[in-house]
């Protein structure tokens, strides 16, 4: 009579727990999968694959990871098995903290491919993958540390939701919310972090490329037009450097602060911790913020999004306006006019 009495899936998914040697956390357990060659870092629970492109600049060159076991512990898979960790754990901390569905909230599936090219410092995230490099093998290790996962991915994140444009303000808060969540993956996976970003890829040293905890550190501002406040034309009007702003910011709502900022203004923060924190910040950015927004955008927003999860007058909501009032990110209504 036509009715449907069984169905079979013809693709078959074969996920197993695995443990393997990571670069820079130890040894690490996350899901492979498991198919008639051995095992390979790929897995659809959370949708994860992560390929070696063996330092070419070709994708289509692309080969699986691969260990014969379940443990790959082998030197010469440590920095799939880093990255393929990475976006794991990237991946959890949205879903867990924020009930989002991957970096495009509809589950899309995150691809990693590592080695790319030879003596490359960088990473990237294209639109729909990572592409990790090895580093320049004396001052710069592999570029895959969970800091720095979390960062790349969390612009596909960014992409998704505000759009923010990557140039002047906007690009500067681009920025910043892939450090913040980048601080707060690392924080989500190991139960602590340091506020440096990459400070892990250093060879002999640290790798940092920005502190969230003294931006000025690093030549970048703590205080909107501060000290180190970028006005050219040069890195997209300034979106690395301009990005200590929000960054300083969130440090300060996290962990708490006094002092003086760069225009003398006296300021006592009590912090929140940083799951709160991150829930304003990831609220502004999905809610609030869309592409052209700025600084004092991005405070209106934050309050509001604070507001929303804990109450007005909550001390989440009394912080986070606090801790803008630090960086100098104040009510416009209370800005000089020029004269």
């Amino acid at each position: 009579n036509g009715e449907v009495i069984g169905e079979h899936e013809r693709f078959h998914a074969a996920d197993v727990a695995a443990t393997g040697t990571s670069l820079y956390n130890g040894t690490v357990a996350f899901i492979a999968d498991s198919f008639v060659g051995g095992n390979r870092l790929q897995q659809a629970t959370d949708g994860v694959e992560t390929f070696t492109l063996n330092n070419s600049t070709r994708y289509a060159t692309a080969v699986d990871i691969v260990s014969a076991t379940t443990d790959f512990s082998a030197t010469n898979v440590q920095t799939g098995v880093q990255a393929h960790y990475g976006a794991e754990k990237t991946l959890q901390y949205f879903s867990s903290r924020y009930g989002r569905d991957s970096f495009d909230d509809n589950g899309a599936v995150l691809t990693s491919y590592v080695s790319y090219d030879t003596n490359y410092v960088n990473a990237f995230w294209n639109g729909s993958a990572m592409t990790y490099g090895d580093g320049n093998g004396t001052t710069y290790g592999p570029l895959v540390s969970l800091d720095i996962v979390g960062h790349e991915v969390s612009h596909g994140v960014t992409e998704f939701s505000a759009g923010l444009i990557y140039q002047n303000e906007s690009g500067a808060l681009n920025e910043s919310f892939s450090d913040i969540f980048g601080e707060s993956i690392e924080n989500f996976a190991l139960g602590t972090n340091d506020w440096l970003m990459g400070d892990d890829i250093g060879i002999g040293g640290s790798g940092a490329l920005r502190s969230m905890a003294n931006p000025n550190l690093y030549g970048d501002p703590d205080t909107y037009e501060g000290t180190n406040w970028f006005t050219g034309t040069a890195d997209n009007g300034g979106v690395h450097t301009n990005s200590g702003v929000q960054n300083k910011w969130y440090y300060i709502l996290v962990n708490g602060e006094s002092g003086t900022n760069d225009v003398g203004f006296d300021y006592n923060v009590t912090g929140i911790g940083i799951d709160d924190a991150g829930a304003i910040a990831y609220r502004n950015l999905t809610v609030y913020l869309s592409q052209n927004s700025t600084y004092e955008v991005a405070r209106v927003g934050a309050i509001q999004s604070a507001i929303d999860l804990f109450g007005e007058d909550s001390q989440q909501h009394l912080s986070t306006a606090a801790a803008w009032d630090a960086v100098n990110v104040i009510d416009p209504t209370y800005r000089e006019l020029p004269s």
